[in-house]
């Protein structure tokens, strides 16, 4: 039952958002990198960009300012060096769960399109839609690993479609806002120690840890908020400006299939309990809120200085609950109770003629992570970006971005502790992950 490592695309043909999406390239889950011009400067002043589409996901103020039709967009590749190691795990406190220990490409690669459309209704009024997909990861281990009663495959893919308005209102000062129509489709798999349960519900002489049930679960959703933003002008030489994204929660519908086939355990069980029976299942997610600040200072008529800060309201991300038609199945509960965390980031913009630019950032990312929860389904780690891009007028109407950045994390040790109740039958686990990225993005600008 194992899932590929390659991702499946969020069925988002309709919106023209068809891709793949792997782990996070930015906080947590949260996929920050949504232009190939801003990730050139590790998204430093991405918020301060009048008349920039492809820059509505940091700030949809970003669409006033545009001449006529215009239109953004990126192909963004996340490619992830990852592996585990020092993996152990106990069952009841006293077995040890056996199996690999350690193991690699723990985090799967990902590519995901990104961009905007934006068209001058007036002289003041300016209309555009949006598409991103601003929340993505998964995680990888084999059958065979020790962490499996803690999951093998979990997977978070989404996309989104947001209509912008916007007004000038006049003085170098705008305003826009729209509603956010989120999709979120979740996967995931593990096992379950059908032996340990038997030992312990039906007292018999099975022994934990030695016949494994092997789940997979799946769902999907949609569900709406809305966003916020604004630009101004303070003097001839600074652009301001700032976006609000709301939080959306999620009831992912699907099912929960369990392979009982080679267990004997499950089978007892399935037959005396009514356990592992397949069922229709939701999963309860809540993707949080971002508040975003951003600014451009010219420091010559070729140079800009680009600054940024974000908070991304992780505090709303307390768990990944599972819930099952089937009664006599209990919920499946993933705690993160994770924290609110900021990013920041300094970058510089060069224009070298009148046709390329160059830009330079380097970012900085809290990790949101609960240490005394630290998942194998989702390790967290604080992060370290170092950005370079370039752009280039095409002719009058084209311009073509290119950026890359080298994404440095710290070490993250993995916690499960066998006290909380969710993991009576998980067990305690412990590891250290090793991750490092490269991000890469292609981007088009057209004016019709």
């Amino acid at each position: 039952m194992k899932a590929k490592l390659t991702l499946s695309a969020a069925p988002l043909s309709v919106l023209a958002l068809m891709g793949q999406t792997g782990a996070a390239s930015a906080s947590a889950f949260a996929l920050n990198t949504q232009s190939a011009e801003s990730l050139g400067a590790a998204t430093a002043g991405a918020q301060a960009t009048p008349g920039a589409p492809g820059n509505a996901y940091f700030n949809p103020a970003s669409i006033v300012g545009v001449e006529g039709l215009e239109t953004s967009f990126s192909t963004v590749a996340v490619l992830n060096d990852t592996s585990y190691e020092n993996g152990e795990g106990a069952l009841f406190g006293t077995v040890p769960v056996s199996g690999d220990t350690s193991g690699e490409a723990v985090i799967g690669d990902g590519v995901f399109p990104a961009g905007a459309v934006a068209t001058r209704l007036s002289e003041r009024l300016f209309a555009g839609v949006a598409v991103y997909a601003p929340y993505g990861f998964n995680t990888s281990y084999e059958d065979t690993s020790n962490v499996r009663y803690h999951g093998t495959f979990s997977q978070v893919v989404s996309g989104s479609i947001t209509p912008i308005v916007g007004v000038d209102l006049g003085g170098g000062w705008s305003v826009a806002a729209g509603p956010r129509f989120q999709y979120v489709s979740i996967d995931n798999e593990g096992a379950v120690d059908a032996a340990g349960i038997e030992a312990a519900s039906l007292m018999t002489a099975a022994v934990p840890g030695t016949d494994d049930v092997f789940y997979e679960i799946d769902g999907d959703d949609w569900g709406v908020g809305y966003t916020v933003g604004f630009h101004g002008a303070i003097g001839e030489r600074v652009t301001i400006g700032g976006g609000f994204s709301s939080k959306i929660e999620h009831r992912a519908t699907g099912s929960a299939e369990f392979d009982i086939a080679a267990s004997t355990s499950g089978q007892t069980l399935n037959a005396l309990a009514g356990l592992f029976a397949d069922t229709d299942a939701v999963s309860t997610l809540s993707t949080p809120a971002t508040l975003q600040f951003g600014a451009k200072i010219e420091a010559t008529p070729k140079t800009r200085l680009l600054l940024s800060a974000v908070q991304t309201r992780w505090k709303s991300f307390e768990s990944l609950t599972t819930t099952f038609e089937n009664p006599a199945q209990p919920a499946e509960v993933v705690t993160q109770n994770w924290r609110n965390s900021w990013a920041g980031a300094v970058g510089v913009e060069r224009d070298f003629g009148p046709a390329q630019t160059m830009r330079l950032g380097v970012m900085y990312e809290e990790d949101p992570a609960n240490p005394d929860y630290s998942s194998p389904r989702l390790p967290g780690a604080s992060r370290v970006w170092v950005a370079a891009g370039y752009s280039r007028k095409l002719s009058e109407r084209a311009e073509l971005h290119l950026a890359a950045s080298y994404v440095f994390n710290d070490t993250t040790p993995l916690n499960e502790s066998a006290a909380y109740p969710e993991n009576l039958f998980r067990g305690s686990y412990a590891g250290d992950v090793e991750i490092s990225s490269v991000v890469a993005a292609v981007g088009i600008d057209w004016k019709f």
